[in-house]
């Protein structure tokens, strides 16, 4: 089991914001890798997998020519299905269940859990 505080918590809920407000910078929504990416790392953090999301944030910031090729051509295959509004909608639910379930307990302790489980459990194809 791992410990996630709620220190480590709020580190990511801002590294997914600053994945958004770099894509608002740039003034364009996500190509479908990144896209991918934050759309895991909400799905983790809201099912408590936050090893997973910080995963899946990593991978957000990998560059073009590191991105596997396998996964995004098929990822180039699939319809867009978020925007940015629709992912930042999605961390402030996070976020508020979050500050519900610290009234209860000062500390999460949650399973590791690696990039392909969170996959496999949200349903995936890759």
């Amino acid at each position: 089991m791992q410990r996630f505080t709620t220190e480590h918590q709020e580190r990511l809920h801002r590294s997914f914001t600053a994945a958004l407000d770099l894509l608002d910078r740039q003034n364009r929504e996500p190509d479908r890798w990144e896209e991918e990416c934050l759309s895991y790392a909400l799905g983790a953090m809201a099912c408590g997998l936050y090893s997973a999301a910080e995963v899946e944030l990593a991978a957000f910031s990998r560059p073009v020519t590191e991105r596997p090729p396998e996964e995004v051509a098929l990822l180039d295959t699939k319809p867009s299905r978020f925007t940015r509004e629709m992912l930042r909608r999605g961390l402030d639910y996070v976020r508020h269940r979050n500050r519900e379930s610290q009234n209860a307990m000062d500390d999460v302790s949650l399973p590791a859990a690696g990039h392909l489980a969170v996959r496999s459990f949200l349903g995936a194809s890759l």
